[in-house]
């Protein structure tokens, strides 16, 4: 079975979420302000959070989406998530997710967290192409990506639904030839 690689930057260690993970997970997805950007409405319960969480071990174990705890080296608490999903083996692409308590937005928190996830998919798991699907109003996350190299290829119109209503939402794209040149 696969194991999560545990990733360190200057302020960050990204690691495997864990059951101890369950509170900050109920915070963080009942939070409006974080989901205004997600494209799924709050969890009911800490319940829904011990869910996700084994979820993650099984999506593990079936070398399918993987989500990694985002913790701040300093204080040692988790601030954050970044993951891959919507794997296409035969295609050798996936897309990328992230999010952040509010309180950190804005410090290049981010940016730092999703280089060692992309030096990853593209180095160890073989992808060719990562994208990022992101709502048009979230000016951020956009900047984040682009930062990184993604390039924007389109608008998805009614693309996420949320709260029963339908958004639109721009795919980004970064290539395996495009990382490799610039960083």
């Amino acid at each position: 079975m696969e194991k999560y690689p545990v990733f360190e930057t200057e302020r960050l260690v990204l690691r495997q979420i864990a059951m101890e993970d369950v509170g900050f997970l109920y915070e963080l997805y009942t939070s409006l302000d974080v989901l205004r950007y997600f494209g799924m409405s709050p969890i009911e319960s800490k319940d829904v959070a011990v869910s996700m969480v084994e979820n993650y071990e099984k999506h593990l174990e079936t070398g399918g989406p993987m989500r990694w705890a985002i913790v701040e080296k300093d204080s040692n608490k988790m601030i954050g998530t970044c993951g891959f999903h919507g794997i296409s083996k035969a295609y050798k692409r996936c897309e990328i997710g992230y999010d952040l308590h509010p309180g950190h937005w804005g410090k290049g928190i981010m940016g730092e967290a999703l280089a060692p996830l992309l030096h990853y998919l593209f180095s160890e798991k073989g992808m060719i192409r990562i994208g990022a699907v992101i709502v048009p109003y979230n000016k951020a996350s956009a900047r984040v990506v682009e930062k990184l190299g993604f390039k924007q290829e389109g608008l998805l119109r009614e693309y996420i639904l949320q709260d029963d209503q339908a958004f639109d939402a721009y795919m980004y794209s970064l290539l395996k030839k495009e990382w490799l040149s610039e960083f």
